[in-house]
């Protein structure tokens, strides 16, 4: 099944949003930016009975402990037009385990018309170009704090073409890498919390009306009635979401200040340029030129290793000396450092960076590459250990509620580490090359049904050896044409320890010393032929072996399971909702463009 998709210039999006706002000699404000779209929908998108896929956003998928993205097949029953939402009724899930309600009501964004449809009689082209111009303008161009801008302001003036000129500076990569994943993570930040307080306030203003809606309860031996009671008996039914808002809206207004300041080109040019690292380099160089030596030297210099300590006492600090003493070449120049943070900001991409125990954390807006390392200052045996305290072991942590830990695209290896992905979605995010990891724990929040450990981009390949990753909704993502060795690695309490999501991704576990313990589903096998004849959506298996007769050519190996409620389950290739092309540029849309280039849809 495929769905509708556009391709269109960045000039064709700003005539085509000019066309939807346009007022002659007059202003347009904020306030009635949404009034316009609404018109506009009415007269393009059909009102009912067209199929679509419906994309579930993450902040669902949250609540109902689905995973992400999950896509399940329907049709309209009938546009709210005023709301730009739809009633959507649910006739086919991906995933059997999925269990929603049979009609909801979703927004026109979140919908894919497909190409194919019942009645043909409908201009479900025309509909789904309406519905992709405007999934487009409020994904890039309206922003959450949009609504509360004065009504004598000319929205469209201020905003349209400097929003659709900004989003088209960040898909081609005008803008330098480090700002360009910081404007990404800002927007893709500010959406999900918009969506998360649309969704508390909604949860909020129901738990009012049960409370409204109770009974009032008499007490046989007062005149007075007795309290309201929700329905549900839970005295912190509100309590929670309030709490919950003020910390969300006081992010937003974070978030605000900071992308209304990069939303100037100018200010941005100039914030590029302090938050550099071609611009410490160059002043760098200029003190070395001052002092006689020549400026060469550190541009084509050889990698040299970080030591990173936090503070500790004498002894201590002699001891991790001593010890990184063994570990570092004898030919290397050293350099000791005080944060973690700071080492990134002026490192060159191959050099060697040890780690002291402690917590270090970091808002890393460039990649990992080039054959450097990430190391802890540790004896091996200690960091799986599951009797060491984490303040005893070299800790790396987001400052920020930032989507991912890590960035890898290149060559490099993390090793003798814990990563503490608990306030981020995706710990690391592997986009090229291949990664390296020796005697690492990853560590997830044990919470949300979203959170991944490990996802390999297509091309990009990961080692795993002597590994714990644990607590997380997906331990591993394989993607399209990625690749995976494992040796001694646990994965451990998830709610899937392996998703390969497409055959052509290729996975060996050396020996059997590979164990998924305690996770809901061990192994999930996405779009594997089951075979002639067999039309079953799903299949459950006991041995990892039974899997391997599916795809003998890329799974290689063994691996045990122990306490996993299913230990291996595959999807049938026959029984897919949607056609490869399609399911691609969903899981593009998933990533926010942050990983474009590495999506290539055949």
């Amino acid at each position: 099944m495929e769905v509708f998709t556009f391709e269109k210039s960045y000039l064709e999006r700003l005539n085509e949003a000019e066309a939807v706002l346009s007022w002659v000699g007059a202003v347009i404000p904020a306030s009635q930016v949404r009034s316009e779209w609404k018109s506009y929908v009415e007269l393009k998108i059909e009102p009912a009975g067209w199929q679509a896929i419906w994309k579930i956003p993450r902040v669902i998928c949250e609540d109902l402990k689905l995973r992400y993205p999950t896509i399940v097949y329907g049709y309209v029953e009938m546009v709210i037009f005023d709301e730009l939402k739809a009633v959507f009724v649910v006739t086919a899930v991906q995933d059997s385990d999925v269990h929603l309600p049979e009609s909801n009501e979703v927004a026109l964004m979140d919908l894919w018309p497909t190409v194919r449809q019942e009645n043909s009689a409908l201009t479900v082209d025309t509909t789904a170009e309406c519905i992709d111009q405007l999934r487009f303008f409020y994904s890039h161009v309206w922003m959450p704090w949009d609504k509360d801008y004065d009504d004598d302001r000319d929205w469209v003036q201020m905003h349209l073409q400097a929003r659709i000129q900004l989003a088209c500076d960040l898909s081609k990569n005008k803008l330098s890498r480090p700002l360009a994943l910081h404007m990404r993570s800002l927007l893709a930040e500010a959406m999900y919390i918009q969506q998360r307080l649309e969704y508390l306030e909604l949860d909020l203003s129901d738990a009012e009306e049960e409370s409204d809606d109770g009974a009032v309860e008499l007490n046989d031996n007062a005149a007075e009635p007795a309290r309201k009671q929700s329905k549900t008996g839970s005295a912190d039914v509100s309590t929670l979401p309030v709490s919950d808002l003020m910390c969300l809206h006081l992010r937003m207004a974070i978030i605000r200040s900071e992308f209304e300041i990069l939303e100037n080109p100018e200010m941005r040019r100039a914030y590029g340029e302090l938050q550099s690292n071609t611009l410490k380099r160059h002043l760098l160089q200029l003190s070395l030129r001052r002092s006689g030596q020549s400026e060469e030297v550190v541009v084509e210099r050889a990698p040299i290793c970080h030591l990173v300590t936090v503070p500790g006492k004498l002894q201590q600090q002699i001891d991790l000396m001593l010890l990184a003493k063994q570990l570092v070449r004898p030919d290397m120049d050293v350099q000791l450092a005080n944060t973690l943070q700071d080492v990134l900001s002026i490192c060159r991409s191959n050099d060697e960076i040890f780690l002291s125990p402690g917590a270090h954390t970091i808002k890393f807006l460039e990649h990992l590459n080039d054959n450097g390392s990430l190391n802890g200052l540790i004896k091996p045996d200690n960091i799986l250990d599951p009797f060491v305290e984490l303040s005893k072991l070299p800790v790396v942590c987001s400052s920020d509620e930032d989507s991912t830990l890590l960035v890898i695209d290149g060559d490099y290896t993390l090793s003798q580490l814990v990563l503490d992905c608990r306030h981020v979605r995706r710990g690391i995010l592997l986009r090229n090359g291949t990664l390296t990891m020796r005697g690492c724990r990853l560590l997830g929040d044990g919470n949300s049904s979203t959170q991944e450990a490990i996802v390999c981009m297509p091309g990009a390949s990961v080692e795993l050896k002597s590994c714990i990753v644990e607590n997380f909704a997906v331990g591993i993502s394989m993607r399209p044409r990625s690749s995976a060795e494992l040796g001694n690695v646990q994965v451990k309490s998830c709610i899937t320890g392996l998703e390969l999501l497409e055959k052509t991704a290729s996975f060996n576990m050396q020996g059997s010393k590979c164990v998924f313990d305690s996770c809901k589903l061990g192994i999930l096998a996405d779009g594997l032929s089951l075979g002639q004849g067999k039309s079953e959506k799903t299949l459950v298996l006991r041995q990892f072996s039974e899997l391997q007769c599916l795809n003998e050519d890329n799974l290689l190996g063994n691996c045990s399971f122990s306490n996993c409620g299913k230990n291996v389950r595959v999807l049938n290739e026959s029984e897919q909702l949607l056609a490869q092309r399609s399911h691609q540029l969903l899981l593009e849309e998933e990533l926010g463009g942050e990983n474009k280039e590495n999506i290539q849809i055949d």
